[in-house]
């Protein structure tokens, strides 16, 4: 379970990590939380419990964009410091943390007033789609 939240945060990390710009950036000021989460899981992998609890724990974590480089992400009372970037052409949002910006993370693509993570695991597909508060 430990394997698939790291894979879920990895995939959500390299979103952050694309570029960043200028006014377009500005617009993703604020705390984002998860909206609802999508899973496409193979069921002979995945009881409805574990399922039910690995939608749980997406739904606790989100996060801060401070300004147009600085984010905090929050998940399960622990915060993280990060820096960000959107790349304007695909719209993705990738992160890293300090001393790991050769390890970018894909956190989404901005698709209008939303974010869209989508990452597969070893169970299957997860769409996570985030919102600002």
């Amino acid at each position: 379970m430990k394997k698939l939240m790291l894979v879920v945060f990895a995939g959500m990390s390299l979103v952050w990590l694309s570029g960043c710009g200028g006014s377009e950036a500005g617009k993703l000021i604020g705390t984002w939380k998860v909206e609802k989460v999508e899973t496409d899981f193979d069921e002979s992998r995945v009881t409805p419990e574990m399922l039910s609890q690995v939608v749980e724990m997406q739904k606790q974590t989100h996060f801060r964009i401070l300004n147009d480089s600085a984010m905090v992400i929050i998940s399960n009372l622990d915060t993280h410091e990060a820096q960000w970037k959107l790349n304007p052409e695909d719209k993705i949002i990738t992160y890293f943390f300090s001393g790991m910006e050769g390890v970018p993370n894909e956190l989404g693509k901005v698709s209008g007033n939303q974010i869209i993570s989508e990452s597969k695991t070893a169970m299957g597909m997860m769409t996570i789609t985030y919102t600002k508060e």
